[in-house]
């Protein structure tokens, strides 16, 4: 089975909390199951420092967000053991801060726009990796769009 797990947090690459330890850890076990795992996650600035090498893909892509059209680009890792690839999607405006989800005890004012577009970029990362998908994994609030997305946006994509 083909599993991509769309999440906003994976251990090492990003952590705030018990999410990043499922994360990184489910599709480890996943694969040792024998199924093809992928994890597609923001390429936040801590991304940077996670110890695991990343490495650009080329491929950049264009997300409408209400009247404008924001891009973004995919580069690549892997969780550690190396063979669950990781997809990181980049855009700085929204994921280049200090913080995952706000500062000083505040959640960014932008937050729900930075995960529309996480949200959109991830069903466009599938488009523009022709990654085959049987499941797509959608963890907590901030992957919430995908499955309205992928029905209504995207079911063309979908369709057999």
């Amino acid at each position: 089975m083909n599993i991509l797990l769309a999440t906003s947090e994976a251990v090492p690459f990003a952590k705030t909390g018990g999410l990043a330890d499922v994360s990184g850890a489910l599709p480890i076990e996943l694969a040792r199951l024998g199924h093809q795992v992928a994890v597609i996650l923001p390429a936040y600035r801590q991304t940077r420092y996670c110890g695991q090498p990343i490495k650009s893909l080329g491929l950049d892509f264009i997300v409408p967000i209400g009247s404008k059209m924001v891009t973004g680009h995919i580069s690549r890792s892997t969780l550690p053991g190396g063979k669950v690839p990781v997809y990181l999607l980049h855009q700085d405006q929204y994921f280049d801060r200090d913080q995952l989800y706000g500062a000083d005890g505040k959640d960014y004012i932008d937050n729900c726009e930075r995960f529309v577009f996480f949200s959109r970029a991830v069903l466009e990362a599938i488009r523009l990796l022709d990654l085959p998908v049987d499941v797509l994994h959608a963890n907590d609030w901030q992957t919430g769009l995908i499955p309205a997305y992928l029905k209504i946006v995207y079911a063309v994509i979908t369709q057999y």
